[in-house]
């Protein structure tokens, strides 16, 4: 394991769509973009973890298929194996970290088989930062191929997107925005589902039916429905007027 080098400076104005592109659609799309052309990366995976719960997915893409069965492996089989979360979770508080894995370090033997050996990685860089009551790692995976040029800038990459996760999904105080919002709205409109309070709250917090899919393994379109279902429970026409409620 090797630590990346240190930090070399971005576009400004690819930095600047990325950050307007955050917790929207194609944030991981234009990610993917810049960290293939500074680093060669072929794909990236970013989740979160708050205190010992499962980890919640922010952003994916790849260049290659089966990218959804990788993510959904090592959400479900691996992620305690990896040895960036063991790196994270010795940090204190307030502290960040880089570490360069590469594939020979990996075991169990089927994580390295199916995250790093079937798509053909070679090494995988992964970024972190550690909250008070949670983490979020973000990790971009390169093939043997790949030269070693652009992992300053990658990087650098990796401490805006950082920021940009941050902003966007981080716990406030011991909660997890998207919790915090989920339990109100539950307080009050009791007859909605589970499922009907998660996409409700994602809406709430601006996110689009193909990401809320994406967060919560449905589609856009079964997204929209549940959406649907609770306008009819509570006879409101628009997202907004859950707001009131919410706010008393």
């Amino acid at each position: 394991m090797h630590s990346a080098g240190p930090l070399s400076p971005l576009n400004p104005e690819s930095s600047a769509l990325l950050v307007d592109s955050g917790g929207a659609p194609e944030f991981g799309p234009a990610l993917l973009e810049i960290a293939h052309s500074t680093a060669a990366a072929v794909e990236l995976f970013a989740y979160l973890v708050v205190e010992n719960t499962e980890p919640t997915v922010l952003v994916s893409h790849s260049q290659l298929l089966g990218v959804e069965r990788r993510v959904s492996e090592y959400v479900d089989r691996f992620y305690r194996h990896d040895p960036a979360v063991h790196r994270i979770w010795s940090a204190q508080p307030g502290e960040s970290f880089k570490q360069r894995i590469k594939i020979q370090g990996i075991v169990p033997h089927d994580y390295r088989r199916i995250c790093f050996g079937d798509p053909g990685f070679d090494e995988k860089l992964s970024f972190g930062w550690r909250g008070q009551d949670y983490i979020i790692v973000l990790s971009f995976y390169r093939r043997d191929d790949a030269q070693s040029s652009g992992l300053n800038r990658l990087a650098s990459l990796a401490s805006l997107t950082l920021a940009i996760l941050v902003r966007h999904y981080a716990p406030i105080g011991r909660y997890n925005v998207i919790e915090l919002v989920e339990r109100r709205l539950r307080r009050s409109f009791p007859s909605l589902s589970t499922r009907e309070v998660e996409v409700c709250a994602r809406t709430l917090l601006g996110w689009s039916a193909a990401t809320i899919g994406e967060s919560l393994a449905i589609s856009a379109g079964t997204a929209l429905t549940y959406r649907r279902r609770a306008y009819d429970k509570t006879d409101h026409v628009k997202i907004a007027d859950f707001l009131p409620a919410l706010l008393s």
